[in-house]
């Protein structure tokens, strides 16, 4: 009797087990059919606010603000996860304040906090650098130019983007046309930013700045698909698809209140990845088409 009962809740663990990762927690309030749930990671993280998918490390890392954005505590955090959505490394790096947008180049791993870039040396995992920003306010994402190695974060509350290069990191572009400037990624030879309603394109030799698209609302995560569709999050919890100019929602978990911060994206598998900031977990979809 002992053996049979012993085995009952041995099974019973391992289905519950199984369920929290082929079903999940909280559906949101809408969920395109383009848009396949896969996986949801422990609700063990704290305030995680941007994912990067690490193809040479098959890996994934997540910083925790663990506080508010904005506040200079040291402890905030990076974790790693495996591509199940397993956390391996609750705390890989520690001793940040409020990291958010991530970027990697070789074996590197820049990060923005607050008024920092930091600079992880993936192999060791530990941080290597750190590249103080004095007339930042709230560097957010980070994007690199996969051709050069140069570096470059957005500054929402200034308007700015700041560039690393040489080993200076400084103001590189300040324009009206940044307004809350927030989400960045390389696509050809441009820099492509997610400003307040649209995605604009920088020339990066003449700073020139181009629309792409119009009425978007406002930007956290920005990921190009291909030469004419994006996808978008905003921080509330909305996650849209631009194609050709034309906005269509994939996924609103807003009256729920679990956002949708800054996007990762793993290519291969075509998998968006989606910290939930005050949600505390990661989920991931199949994006189908």
């Amino acid at each position: 009797m002992t053996k049979i009962i012993r085995f009952m809740a041995i099974a019973l663990i391992c289905i519950q087990s199984f369920a929290s990762f082929g079903q999940q927690t909280d559906v949101p309030a809408f969920l395109s059919s383009e848009l396949e749930f896969l996986w949801e990671s422990e609700n063990t993280l704290e305030v995680p606010e941007s994912v990067f998918f690490d193809a040479d490390n098959s890996c994934i890392y997540v910083s925790n603000i663990k506080g508010t954005p904005g506040n200079q505590d040291g402890n905030g955090y990076i974790s790693k996860l495996n591509l199940k959505g397993e956390i391996t490394t609750h705390k890989w790096i520690t001793g940040l304040d409020a990291p958010k947008g991530m970027a990697k180049y070789g074996n590197f791993l820049f990060v923005s906090d607050i008024n920092d870039l930091i600079v992880i040396d993936i192999l060791k995992g530990e941080i290597c650098k750190k590249y103080p920003a004095p007339t930042a306010i709230f560097l957010n994402d980070v994007a690199v130019n996969p051709k050069t190695g140069t570096v470059y974060v957005s500054d929402n509350m200034t308007g700015s983007i700041h560039r690393l290069k040489n080993g200076n990191f400084t103001v590189w572009l300040k324009d009206d046309q940044l307004d809350h400037v927030n989400g960045l990624t390389f696509k050809n030879n441009y820099l492509c930013a997610g400003v307040l309603n649209k995605i604009i394109k920088i020339e990066t030799d003449t700073k020139s700045i181009k629309t792409i698209a119009d009425n978007t609302g406002s930007i956290d995560g920005l990921i190009n698909l291909d030469e004419n569709t994006w996808v978008i999050s905003d921080w509330v919890g909305n996650i849209q698809m631009i194609k050709s100019g034309k906005a269509k929602k994939l996924l609103s978990s807003a009256e729920q209140q679990i956002n949708a911060a800054d996007l990762g994206y793993i290519p291969e598998q075509k998998i968006i990845l989606v910290p939930t900031f005050h949600n505390n977990r990661v989920i991931a979809y199949q994006l189908k088409k």
